[in-house]
């Protein structure tokens, strides 16, 4: 796609995804592509690239009537932002530090709100990591214990943003588990947050969950270390 074509198509989007805000309502149809084509001056298939963009920025979805508006959908916009990032040292770092801001930052909540059930949920999950037999069934399973104590939260924004994160987060996590000697470890640290939260005890959750993230961050910067450049 040219420079031209693709201007022209960022500028329709851009129309579109105001107009989607202030003019429709969930469930709304588009105008057919014929409409729309005329309406900007622009070929049926300009129009195609501008709906696939509404569609990957999660604005409408595709019905055999036409393209469709969604309800707002703030994870998806979210998921555009993680495809964003790379595997550079650099980049786990700033991942490790997202995910200490907002794990740490939502303690006070969890433990004001977690339910029995959900520990239990944590537990199971806990086991699953200590029992993966592979390192991506090890970082999944790690990643999804972190995940349900962003939720037992409630805050729901927090908790769709660290779901739409979970490819970049999981790269990282798999890091860590290439090593499988400091599994033990990790398992210690997620058994000291259970036993936080089983207390519902905030400085203990605090303490065990900072622990844990410097034991990550030493283990990060071990993993990485070959690859920083020379000065």
């Amino acid at each position: 796609m040219s420079g031209t074509a693709t201007s022209t198509v960022k500028t329709i989007f851009e129309r579109l995804r105001l107009e989607l805000v202030e003019q429709y309502h969930p469930g709304d149809l588009l105008p057919n592509e014929r409409l729309l084509a005329e309406r900007f001056g622009v070929s049926r298939n300009t129009i195609r690239e501008v709906v696939i963009f509404l569609e990957a920025y999660g604005l409408v979805e595709k019905t055999q009537r036409g393209p469709r508006v969604r309800a707002p959908d703030a994870e998806a916009m979210f998921r555009i932002v993680s495809q964003m990032f790379d595997r550079s040292p650099q980049a786990y770092n700033d991942v490790l530090h997202f995910r200490r801001l907002i794990e740490i930052g939502t303690l006070p909540e969890v433990v004001d709100h977690i339910t029995d059930d959900e520990i239990r949920d944590l537990e199971r999950c806990a086991l699953l990591m200590e029992q993966a037999p592979t390192i991506r069934e090890a970082a999944e399973a790690d990643f999804r214990f972190h995940a349900m104590l962003v939720v037992a939260s409630r805050n729901v924004i927090l908790a769709k943003l660290y779901e739409a994160m979970a490819q970049p987060l999981m790269y990282y996590l798999e890091i860590g588990k290439s090593n499988r000697g400091l599994e033990s470890t990790t398992s210690n640290h997620h058994r000291s947050i259970i036993d936080a939260l089983k207390a519902r005890s905030y400085r203990l959750l605090r303490d065990a969950c900072e622990d844990h993230f410097r034991f990550s961050a030493k283990v990060l910067d071990q993993e990485t270390a070959h690859t920083r450049p020379s000065v």
